[in-house]
């Protein structure tokens, strides 16, 4: 989970060559203006949370500094809009979904979209799936049924559209439900059959309360429609992309050093969110953060790998179900 309306309140290759070779600045983009020494501010997309504890640890250790990169952390307010800050030049880097930032550079009603690129992919796995409390084989289950979404935009949209793609269905076999954030209530009380829900929020809530919950993948695995939180940026400004680079290889760490030791990401967090001084809290944002750990990692081991063949099959899809027009030239950043 890593959008500021959708996360749970109170609580990202084998090396990095192979992540960074995964990524497609060339070398005719716009010069960059921000170089070694300059103060790269990181926006997070919602409040303090357990999903940020990468960057919190990757500060804390003194990781960035290791790698000679200043950085300030900056979270976003509940209504700001996600690359707001990064298109005025407020952030140089955002921790956003993706899929978000390729709809908001791509062509629409004939207008150019925005300048944004994706340079390293924090979560491997996409987070968002269906869920519901009956049993289900796949998504062919979405048939006939209702679907609780947010709304008619960002991640969930897309990926419930990703859902019934993957079913073989079109959204006149299923009833679309916007529910706004109430995705447990409207679930659990019957409102709606099945919810498009986080892997490291609501199935962990809903396990934690004992429910019996099935959670369907919304894609195969090797062959993602749509891609999660990763580390965005202007393409046609900002830092160098040897200072990316450095941005990337932090992350990578900060994530392999939260695997091999999950306490040092609570013990990070809980300087950012004091409600972890709670045992309950703090046992609520484990069963987050393992969860969310799993989810970085590729072949096993934590990656910040771009997966270059899922980007081109996101656009062609966001493109097939009329969220977009055409796909961004270059929706990737190469930082070779």
């Amino acid at each position: 989970m890593i959008t500021r309306r959708g996360a749970l309140t109170g609580i990202l290759a084998a090396g990095l060559g192979t992540a960074l070779a995964g990524c497609t600045r060339k070398d005719s983009s716009p010069t960059s203006t921000i170089v070694d020494g300059d103060l790269i501010t990181i926006g997070l997309t919602y409040i303090p949370n357990i999903q940020f504890s990468p960057f919190y640890v990757a500060t804390k250790e003194r990781m960035f500094d290791a790698e000679n990169v200043r950085v300030e952390l900056r979270h976003h307010g509940q209504q700001e809009e996600v690359f707001g800050a990064l298109l005025k030049g407020k952030e140089q880097v955002v921790f956003a979904s993706a899929d978000e930032a390729m709809v908001a550079a791509s062509t629409k009603k004939g207008v150019k979209g925005q300048s944004l690129a994706t340079f390293a992919t924090a979560y491997q796995t996409y987070p968002i799936e269906v869920m519901g409390l009956k049993p289900a084989a796949d998504l062919s289950a979405l048939k006939g049924a209702s679907l609780g979404i947010p709304g008619h935009y960002g991640s969930s949209y897309y990926a419930a559209l990703a859902a019934i793609h993957q079913a073989g269905l079109t959204e006149k076999d299923v009833t679309l439900v916007d529910i706004g954030y109430t995705q447990l209530t409207a679930l659990t009380t019957g409102k709606v059959d099945f919810i498009m829900g986080f892997r490291n929020n609501e199935l962990v809530q809903l396990k934690a309360q004992g429910t019996k919950v099935t959670s369907l993948p919304i894609s195969d695995a090797s062959s993602p429609q749509l891609v999660g939180p990763s580390l965005v940026d202007r393409s046609d400004s900002g830092p160098d992309k040897s200072v990316l680079a450095r941005i990337a290889t932090v992350m990578q760490k900060a994530e392999e050093a939260i695997v091999a030791d999950p306490q040092i990401a609570l013990d990070a967090t809980a300087e950012h969110v004091p409600a972890l001084a709670d045992k309950k809290q703090q046992q609520a944002a484990r069963g987050v953060l393992e969860s969310t750990m799993e989810m970085w990692k590729k072949s096993g081991k934590p990656s910040v790998a771009v997966d270059q063949k899922a980007f081109t099959r996101m656009g062609k899809f966001l493109q097939r179900a009329g969220v977009i027009e055409e796909p961004p030239a270059n929706p990737v950043l190469s930082l070779l």
